[in-house]
């Protein structure tokens, strides 16, 4: 199966699932490999960190509403959930988010947003497109948390009142639906905006739809009835989240099931837009390019935690899920070749990306360990093997 590579610009993302960082290859020889005793001592892991963390709870209040907001994503739809169409995600977009420029500067005028929502504690935004490369429908929902019911309603009313504020052909609508929500579009453009109060929460709903604008037709049926059909998911999923209260988030803990603890530490020289965190296996579809080919094999494997920091990181059901959702994950297709494995690591398979993009991640490499699969990536070979190579000794470390 042919998987897309991470792009340079995607290695700042390093909170992304690694599509296309499984390797690939027979799978007899893989269980081979797996047979032969690793010294840990003759493996070249550079300078990365082979012991795991015992990283506790948060260390600031900025810490602590980014791991806030991770905890959220957990509950959050992917876009999938919403209509299957939308499976094609934007890699380029912040979905953990206390400030609100990196996550909703494009799609919100987010000017006056300290003005109209200052008692916001943290977001977490799910999009995908219905095509690749804005030849579809964009669909996004930020849901974004505040200390009780009433600061949530009043930051409703005020973020939309901010953004239809920002444009004179802005057009104030009703959801039938949703009478409560507070919505408008442009009627020149396929395009709506949306802010429902539910709880502590406010969802806001951007829908988007390229080729209608590039068509120069408008159908506000059916953008409000793609809104409501979100919100119908949107609302009763997080519902069942608890959200903190604010003057107990600094007793929230990093990890989730040790999970980071095992994960490669982040180097500081590798750009990110979204922190480190660890996630369920659903919270982990959030962050892939594909996620309805992601879902099966996570689904498949019995995933139940996912954490991404320096690698990618997934708990599997049982041992042979793991070493098959590796086998998923990637594949030596007419865009890759085989790369050389790591010293004294042949279970880990390494390949390189020969496709015709050039500002592309080049070397990624994984392995499997117990009931863990992990994903590394790196622009040189030698630093994905000593990536993954580290992060096979902290998996046997923290057994």
């Amino acid at each position: 199966m042919s998987r897309p590579v991470r792009t340079a610009g995607a290695l700042i993302m390093a909170a992304i699932v690694a599509a296309g960082a499984g390797a690939c290859g027979n799978s007899d020889t893989g269980t081979e490999q797996s047979a032969r005793p690793v010294d840990l001592a003759q493996l070249d892991v550079g300078s990365y960190a082979t012991q795991p963390r015992e990283l506790g709870p948060v260390k600031n209040p900025e810490q602590a509403r980014m791991v806030e907001a991770e905890r959220l994503a957990n509950f959050v739809p992917a876009p999938s959930d919403i209509d299957p169409a939308f499976v094609h995600a934007n890699p380029s977009i912040a979905k953990i988010f206390i400030e609100p420029k990196a996550a909703l500067g494009r799609i919100m005028d987010v000017s006056r947003f300290a003005e109209a929502a200052p008692d916001f504690v943290a977001g977490f935004l799910s999009s995908a497109g219905s095509a690749p490369d804005n030849r579809g429908t964009d669909l996004v929902n930020a849901v974004l948390i505040f200390p009780d019911e009433q600061k949530a309603s009043a930051a409703a009313a005020a973020l939309e009142r901010v953004d239809f504020e920002a444009n004179e052909r802005n057009t104030r609508v009703q959801l039938p639906k949703y009478p409560a929500a507070h919505a408008h579009w442009q009627p020149q453009e396929q395009s709506i905006g949306s802010w429902f109060a539910t709880g502590r929460f406010v969802v806001y709903t951007w829908i988007y739809d390229y080729v209608k604008i590039f068509l120069e037709k408008v159908d506000f049926a059916e953008l409000h009835t793609l809104v409501e059909k979100s919100l119908d998911r949107v609302v009763p999923s997080i519902g069942r989240f608890t959200p903190t209260p604010v003057d107990q988030l600094m007793t929230l803990p990093i990890d989730m099931d040790g999970m980071l603890n095992r994960a490669l530490p982040r180097p500081r020289e590798d750009s990110w837009i979204d922190p480190p965190g660890a996630y369920t296996g659903h919270g982990a579809l959030h962050f892939t390019t594909d996620s309805a080919e992601d879902r099966r094999q996570i689904e498949a494997a019995g995933v139940d935690r996912f954490a991404t920091d320096g690698t990618d990181l997934y708990r599997a059901r049982d041992a042979a899920a793991a070493a098959r959702l590796r086998e998923d994950r990637g594949g030596l297709t007419k865009k890759f070749r085989g790369a050389e494995s790591p010293k004294g690591l042949p279970v880990a398979r390494c390949k390189e990306y020969i496709g015709n993009k050039t500002v592309v991640v080049r070397f990624y490499c994984s392995v499997t360990y117990d009931r863990y699969a992990a994903f590394a990536w790196s622009h040189q070979l030698l630093d994905a093997q000593q990536r993954i190579s580290a992060q096979y000794a902290l998996l046997v470390n923290a057994a």
